[in-house]
């Protein structure tokens, strides 16, 4: 007996289906609550290093490709730019309080989220000895290096009043 056409269509199949790579196996599911706690561990980094005008430790927390994006809209790209930005900042205000409050945290795969926050700051000019505050939102990309170390890789803020 002869096989049909349709016997050797199915036949086919088959063999192609049984040739097909398997199936790739499903990512960990995320544990949102510990990425929290690792990304709120680096915020707190980043207020500590603030607070000692340390522009290369923040820029540090950053990944290599970075790019940051304050509120005047101009991107800084790498490292040595985000630093740079800030340095104006260190020049004219002497800070004694920082504080960044993660309100939200968005898994989007394994190796990044998204982080929805506010901050605050404090200090003084240094010329003249006024009072300076400020405050804001910020949107930040983070990724996760190879070693397991979460890095900013994009940053959006905005300043805004302080929440109460």
């Amino acid at each position: 007996m002869r096989p049909s056409h349709r016997s050797r269509a199915v036949l086919a199949f088959l063999l192609l289906g049984a040739c097909a790579a398997p199936a790739p196996e499903a990512a960990p599911p995320v544990d949102a609550a510990a990425v929290k706690d690792a990304i709120q561990a680096r915020e707190r980094e980043w207020s500590a290093a603030y607070l000692k005008a340390d522009g290369a430790a923040i820029a540090a927390l950053y990944t290599e490709d970075a790019a940051s994006i304050p509120s005047s809209g101009d991107w800084h790209r790498g490292r040595a730019a985000i630093a740079q930005d800030l340095q104006p900042q260190f020049d004219s205000v002497t800070f004694t309080a920082r504080e960044d409050i993660t309100e939200e945290v968005i898994p989007a795969g394994p190796d990044y989220v998204f982080e929805v926050g506010h901050y605050s700051a404090s200090g003084t000019q240094k010329v003249g000895g006024k009072a300076h505050t400020s405050s804001g939102r910020y949107v930040v990309l983070w990724r996760k290096d190879a070693d397991g170390t979460w890095r900013i890789h994009r940053d959006l803020g905005s300043e805004a009043p302080a929440k109460p």
